[in-house]
């Protein structure tokens, strides 16, 4: 998601496997047409490095040397201008004890620019998605922990997993996007402060809105 806008730009429903990680990180790179965000922040999980360099990793290929055997097959490197960097968080007791920053890819430098270029926070962290998670917990209670709500069958979760998310991006005002217009607050949501969309979506609105793609 997009830390300014709120947006929810790309979602993949299922286990955190490698293969939904590189599926995620693609489908977010084609949707921005391949544009590299100023900073990338995520947990700890290991797979998202290798799956955010399969998305935006240049291929370099290695010469010959000129000695028997296969030569080295290429492999991708990342661009100069990608900035990656995890947040790693120590539990004692099931509390966070201490925070530690790991950068990944890109310099300690531009992980310093790309923060003070950032308008909505001076910390690498993952409060954005971690408050998304728990907006759409209470929206949807699907997603709820212990509960008797939980999907029985993969294809109602999927399915209300991004009905949720559509919700989120069109018909729910956040209250951290809102402008004061005339003495008056007028209230945004993720997709309009994105660009996508000018006005707040009613859930009429929103049903009857024809689909252009089908998913299978």
């Amino acid at each position: 998601m997009d830390a300014q806008t709120k947006l929810a730009v790309s979602l993949v429903i299922g286990p955190r496997t490698q293969a939904n990680a590189d599926t995620l990180w693609r489908d977010f790179a084609a949707r921005t047409e391949g544009a590299l965000p100023d900073l990338i922040t995520t947990d700890e999980y290991r797979v998202y490095a290798g799956a955010i360099l399969s998305a935006y990793g240049i291929p370099k290929a290695f010469p010959r040397t000129g000695k028997p055997g296969r030569p080295r097959k290429p492999q991708l490197v990342a661009p100069q201008k990608l900035v990656y960097a995890m947040v790693h968080k120590l539990r004692r007791k099931g509390r966070v004890v201490q925070v530690t920053i790991r950068r990944v890819f890109g310099t300690a430098w531009q992980v310093a620019q790309a923060l003070a270029r950032s308008t909505v926070s001076v910390h690498v962290n993952t409060s954005f998605v971690e408050r998304f998670n728990a907006t759409v917990r209470q929206h949807n209670s699907r997603k709820a922990r212990k509960v008797y709500t939980f999907s029985k069958a993969f294809a109602q979760h999927h399915a209300m997993s991004w009905f949720a998310t559509a919700y989120y991006n069109f018909c729910r005002p956040h209250l951290g996007l809102r402008l004061r217009e005339q003495g008056c607050w007028r209230g945004r949501t993720p997709a309009m402060a994105a660009g996508v969309s000018d006005h707040v979506w009613s859930l009429r609105d929103f049903m009857r809105y024809p689909l252009a793609h089908i998913y299978l």
